[in-house]
């Protein structure tokens, strides 16, 4: 099973994103019109959300239900979704997780002491799934390595002999930095253990536009993921949308503030319609790929998840966000009323925490959850 998740920092545009009735029978909206093809393999979520107040700065929160501030109040603190599944994996693949933006984006992809994963641009990403070291450049590569490892274990044995000594707020917070040191020993064995086993070859085209951009980055995690050099993957529209590149003038944020004007609202329509497109384009690459060794295609087994932790950027309001879900052989229900019975909405954390159950993780809560969702 692979986990796919596509997101952007401002929502969507209610009346254009969410279908009006519910059910497999729904009537599509201007947006999903581009995903209508795969209509039997997709749900779309309507009333589920983290419960967090309206405002900016939310949006890390998108992938965890959790604010780093309010990281301490839980058992694995501020983890991500994607980092957990990327932990469970990791000695199966060369990367637990690719975190991607063609440009300056929201960090939504935390560990679980709280530090915030890399996000590659597009030459980063193909840097780390594409291109094999020299062997002078490996042997360097295993010098910086042992070098590192020596110093964890100096660094791990010095720390852990006054563990005993401290108080037991500052036991919370050495815990974490052991952990943290044991992480990167970890990552230091699991590049080591791929260093010699070559990388797949992609072509790198040269591209002009966002369009072309976005197509080679959906292009690049389509055969990382068949190569299974990944299973896991974010990959984030930035709030510094290139517009222009799309025949637009104004900018991504004052779209979403569009007063209701019809050319603002179709000029935002037209940023959101764009986004849905690339994860449509993407999917059908999943679904023309037959999965290696089992029955079905690639899309059959990647859970594609496409989001956003603030529900529409004209209120700034971070509930009822829009989600969806397509693939993964899941049981797919068209558009889902998530209210609950005393009128509030679903934790979204309850469907991460059945995602989790998908990957074999077995685990009675993630963070904020109650519960889970039939997937």
């Amino acid at each position: 099973m692979r986990l796919v998740v596509v997101g952007n920092p401002y929502g969507m545009h209610p009346e254009s994103f969410f279908p009006k009735t519910f059910g497999k029978d729904y009537k599509t909206t201007i947006e999903l019109q581009c995903l209508d093809w795969i209509r039997d393999e997709m749900t779309i979520f309507s009333h589920i959300d983290h419960k967090m107040e309206s405002g900016h700065n939310k949006e890390s929160a998108f992938l965890s239900g959790i604010l780093k501030r309010d990281a301490s109040q839980y058992p694995d603190g501020n983890i991500s979704l994607d980092q957990m599944i990327g932990e469970y994996l990791r000695s199966e693949v060369r990367f637990p997780t690719l975190n991607v933006s063609a440009g300056p984006s929201i960090q939504e992809s935390w560990s679980r002491t709280g530090v915030p994963t890399p996000i590659l641009n597009t030459t980063q990403m193909y840097n780390k799934l594409f291109n094999n070291s020299s062997a002078s450049e490996k042997k360097a590569e295993l010098e910086v390595w042992q070098r590192n490892q020596e110093m964890l274990k100096v660094l791990h044995g010095q720390h852990a002999y006054s563990f005993r000594n401290l108080g037991q707020d500052d036991k919370v917070q050495m815990d974490q930095y052991l952990s943290s040191l044991s992480d990167l020993n970890r990552e230091i064995n699991s590049m080591r253990k791929w260093q010699n086993k070559a990388k797949p070859k992609f072509n790198m085209p040269s591209f002009i536009d966002y369009e072309q951009e976005y197509n080679t980055i959906f292009d690049m995690l389509v055969l990382g993921l068949q190569s299974n050099s990944t299973r896991v993957a974010t990959v984030t529209f930035p709030g510094q949308f290139k517009t222009r590149d799309i025949g637009l003038a104004g900018n991504y944020h004052s779209y979403t503030h569009n007063g209701k004007k019809p050319d603002a609202v179709n000029g935002l329509q037209q940023i959101e319609i764009f986004q849905l497109k690339q994860v449509s384009r993407f999917i059908k690459k999943l679904k023309a790929i037959k999965e290696p060794g089992q029955n079905g295609s690639m899309l059959d087994h990647t859970i594609v998840m496409f989001g956003s932790s603030m529900g529409y950027g004209g209120t700034h309001s971070n509930r009822n966000l829009p989600i969806l879900l397509v693939g993964g052989g899941l049981k797919h229900k068209g558009h889902v009323d998530m209210k609950r019975k005393n009128g509030e909405n679903t934790m979204l954390c309850n469907l991460y925490l059945s995602i989790l159950h998908k990957f074999g993780i077995e685990r009675e809560s993630f963070n904020t959850s109650v519960g889970t969702v039939d997937i």
